[in-house]
């Protein structure tokens, strides 16, 4: 591909700036706007976009403002980085991420030249992994793993004495009944979260891995837990059916539902971009059966993806991406009704 040897000569540079794509291309029924090694997901917060960039061998923590691609002083890692991005407690965008390093800790940066990666030190536990974080003007929310069955959601203000515990907030149940009986909810991931002034939406699976037995969810609480919604559930099979996101814009949250590994099984009436608006419980959605890798909401009408895992990691092992793997803006999306019993 023609940019992976401008990508390549970044990877030694901790803060690289890359100009953005010298064409405005729309392959996908959009604009593209970040050229890509591989897929990843998207965060969007006041025009920013946080991504994962890969060089040909790594990730790097990346973010584009102004129509400028930089990365992150952040270490390169293997998979794709765990992160949000939202406001600071002075109305700054900034960056939470994950980290692994035998356990998973918290960090938060500045997306300004020169910040710096600063450890969440009065969240961060020894032997656990926190994972899923999500930031607003100085509020954390994150998950905390304990074991493969249970993952427990905290949030917790930045400036919190370590003393003080974070607080726990709603989570999927740990056993779910039906007219066939009660079940517990086994290997439980917390896939990630968005914050948004008290509202929190959350993305889960659970259940068995094998096929047309993993569970899907969307869930919509907030930081006291007086409050605490099943958005959306389905089950994943050979299709490979997914959600990305969630995010909120405007009153809205917003997610996608995909199949990746054969879109024309997804039924077009319930799948591609979803919103839900919190104030009236009402659903809409722009139908769309392609297999996004990476989506965000952005505005009423714009948001942002990544084409499918075939175009973004390859079709075969050994298979390179295709030239059309970055990140798209599509502006203009038609939302209609639909029944909440079609998400559910």
């Amino acid at each position: 591909m023609r940019h992976l040897h401008k990508l390549a000569a970044c990877a030694a540079l901790t803060a690289c700036v890359i100009a953005a794509p010298a064409a405005a291309q729309s392959p996908a029924e959009g604009q593209r706007v970040v050229d890509l090694g591989n897929e990843t997901t998207i965060r969007e917060y006041a025009g920013s976009l946080l991504f994962s960039r890969w060089d040909g061998s790594a990730y790097h923590l990346a973010v584009r403002r102004g129509g400028v691609v930089r990365d992150l002083a952040v270490a390169t890692q293997r998979q794709p980085f765990d992160a949000d991005v939202g406001p600071d407690s002075r109305g700054r965008a900034s960056a939470v991420v994950s980290i692994c390093r035998g356990s998973c800790d918290l960090f938060v940066i500045g997306l300004d030249s020169g910040d710096r990666l600063r450890p969440v030190n009065n969240a961060n536990t020894t032997g656990r992994d926190e994972i899923a974080p999500t930031v607003w003007k100085g509020r954390l929310a994150f998950g905390r793993r304990y074991g493969k069955d249970l993952v427990v959601p905290y949030t917790k203000r930045l400036a919190a004495r370590r003393s003080r515990p974070s607080d726990r907030i709603g989570s999927l149940p740990r056993r779910r009944c039906d007219r066939g009986g009660c079940r517990k909810l086994e290997n439980q991931n917390l896939k990630a979260m968005d914050l948004y002034g008290r509202w929190i939406a959350q993305s889960w699976t659970y259940g068995d891995p094998g096929p047309g037995s993993f569970n899907n969810e969307i869930r919509l609480t907030n930081v006291r837990r007086t409050d605490t919604r099943q958005l959306a559930r389905m089950t994943t099979g050979l299709a490979g059916q997914t959600y990305l996101g969630p995010g909120f814009t405007s009153g809205y949250v917003g997610f996608f539902r995909a199949c990746q590994n054969a879109p024309r099984d997804c039924p077009r009436q319930a799948s591609g971009a979803i919103r839900y608006k919190i104030s009236s419980t009402r659903y809409e959605i722009a139908s769309d059966r392609t297999s996004w890798s990476g989506w965000t909401l952005a505005s009423r009408s714009t948001d942002y993806h990544v084409p499918s895992p075939y175009d973004c990691a390859g079709g075969e092992p050994g298979f390179p991406p295709s030239e059309q793997c970055g990140i798209y803006r599509r502006t203009g999306l038609q939302w209609k009704g639909i029944a909440a019993k079609h998400l559910r």
